[in-house]
């Protein structure tokens, strides 16, 4: 088994050390033989930061882009840097938002599914600490997708997933969102396409550091366009 994480990354110097340390140590345990594909955006340390550790771990990769991308465009531009041995990919938030030490939970589910996603839909963590605001647009949003595109997991937003080589093979061309809606969008390609999907519940935690990336308006927006693009 090989196992790759791709995550995208934008300004993220306050939480990157720790995040990093914890990925570090959470894919170890999984299989000795990982790799860790950084996509790199902004000008904070956040480079800096990874370059230094990436010195030190060959198994870190990091991927500069001056250009901002946009989170779909990240994660398809790490999907492309995967090593051709990979069997399965990790994506998740480097905000420490996500813990690395539950891929080992989605992991376990990966045995009988081309996607697993880590589900924040539970009595785990601190979703109902969530600004009011913030959780009406998320249910809004998933149960909108569900029911569109009949999608099989209660968190069709969620970014904390793992992916066979086959699932990232075949979806990777087809991406075409810019932003946050890639995560539906990969969702309802596979759904498409008659992929196994399933959900793990997972620990969602705030942010202890930084500041959120995510634009409910662009997302607004985003998925909606979505929706058109995908349902017709």
């Amino acid at each position: 088994m090989r196992i790759s994480a791709v995550i995208p990354v934008y300004n993220e110097a306050e939480v990157i050390d720790e995040f990093s340390s914890r990925l570090e140590s959470a894919l170890e345990k999984i299989d000795p033989d990982y790799e860790a594909i950084f996509v790199v955006e902004g000008t904070d340390a956040t480079l800096e930061k990874l370059t230094a550790l990436s010195k030190e771990n060959p198994r870190i990769k990091v991927h500069y882009s001056q250009e901002r991308l946009g989170l779909g465009k990240a994660m398809k531009k790490g999907f492309g840097l995967i090593d051709e041995d990979t069997e399965y990919v990790v994506t998740m938030d480097a905000d420490l938002n996500h813990q690395p030490e539950e891929i080992q939970n989605l992991m376990a589910a990966a045995k009988s599914a081309d996607i697993v996603v880590g589900s924040r839909n539970t009595n785990k963590g601190m979703v109902e600490e969530l600004p009011l605001v913030k959780r009406m647009i998320s249910a809004t949003t998933n149960w909108t997708m569900r029911k569109i595109f009949h999608i099989p997991s209660n968190d069709v937003t969620s970014g904390f997933r793992i992916y066979t080589c086959r699932a990232v093979e075949t979806l990777r061309d087809q991406i075409v969102a810019k932003n946050f809606e890639i995560q539906p969008e990969l969702l309802i390609r596979a759904r498409k396409k008659g992929m196994p999907i399933t959900d793990v519940p997972i620990t969602f935690l705030p942010r202890p550091r930084g500041t959120s990336k995510l634009s409910f308006v662009k997302s607004g927006i985003g998925y909606a366009m979505l929706i058109i693009r995908l349902g017709l």
